[in-house]
């Protein structure tokens, strides 16, 4: 990181993860908070009065929505038609059913005993409804009989929101890190550049590697994370949209870069949940990416 243009920081949790703002003006850092507590109150599945909540409740109805929560479900939606239904928002029941019904913190106390072996992952396989999201001018209906999930879309179009807020405010280096799925952004960030770690998935909280970029976001997915025990089993938050069950698979971390923080989130849980997906689909796509599987790491051209 930069160390010479008197940057300002804060960190504190938001939508279920940690978050840190780093920018070179102070008063926008602070703004931030305030702009992520508000994202959470309307899109926390886990607060029963946010507007996600709402419009889940209300599944099969018109539901009345706010500008920002319509630009979400538009990413939600758009996520599942890029990506040929790999990535579906509306799976929120299935991954309830495997236990995931409160914020991570309150399901890991099982930790300790984490199996890394995806072969201990499984579950009953439900029956998953189809349906599309249909969207209007200021409102929002999902099928009845489905549930939305922000998700990683959630996570990194509020990343991305904030660098919008931290630019528009006259910022010229600045980094959202949320959950560890970073935003850059800022003149001076793409004059100097910055260093950001890749963790070792295996090894957690040891680094595999080190990139530098000059702007976009930087997103990490992977089944050997956000893990609990449910059923006398292990879960993970990845599903198989033709299961709706953890995914079990040869591919189980990847990290992307793209330009936009939602976008980089969407095409790293596609990776690991679609092994077709290669080099001509992420050029297709705009993004590079390093992806770990089973038997070692496959470089896509990340660490160029």
């Amino acid at each position: 990181m930069v160390t010479d243009l008197g940057l300002h920081e804060t960190t504190f949790r938001a939508l279920g993860s940690r978050c840190r703002i780093v920018a070179d003006i102070e008063r926008p850092v602070h703004a931030a908070v305030h702009r992520l507590e508000d994202l959470e109150a309307r899109w926390s599945r886990f607060i029963p009065t946010s507007e996600v909540s709402t419009l889940n409740m209300l599944a099969g109805e018109w539901t009345e929505v706010s500008e920002v929560t319509h630009l979400l479900v538009r990413r939600a939606a758009e996520a599942r038609h890029r990506t040929d239904g790999v990535m579906n928002p509306l799976l929120l029941n299935e991954l309830i059913a495997c236990g995931y019904d409160r914020s991570h913190e309150k399901l890991v106390s099982a930790i300790g005993t984490m199996p890394t072996s995806q072969s201990e992952v499984a579950g009953a396989a439900p029956h998953i409804k189809v349906g599309d999201i249909a969207l209007e001018s200021g409102r929002v209906r999902i099928p009845s009989g489905v549930a939305f999930d922000p998700g990683g879309v959630g996570k990194g179009l509020a990343a991305d929101l904030v660098m919008d807020d931290l630019l528009d405010a006259g910022v010229t280096w600045a980094m959202v890190s949320l959950g560890g799925d970073l935003r850059f952004g800022g003149a001076d960030l793409a004059d100097h550049g910055c260093e950001t770690h890749i963790e070792d998935p295996y090894d957690r909280g040891s680094v595999w590697g080190t990139i530098r970029v000059r702007g976009g976001a930087v997103a990490t997915s992977s089944t050997l994370s956000r893990r609990w025990a449910h059923a006398g089993r292990m879960q993970h938050h990845l599903l198989d949209s033709t299961s709706g069950r953890p995914f079990e698979g040869p591919r189980v971390a990847a990290t992307v870069h793209a330009d936009e923080g939602w976008w980089a989130d969407v095409v790293a849980k596609t990776l690991v949940l679609d092994t077709a997906v290669g080099n001509e689909q992420l050029a297709e796509w705009g993004a590079r990416a390093l992806v770990f599987e089973s038997h070692g790491a496959a470089n896509f051209g990340l660490l160029a």
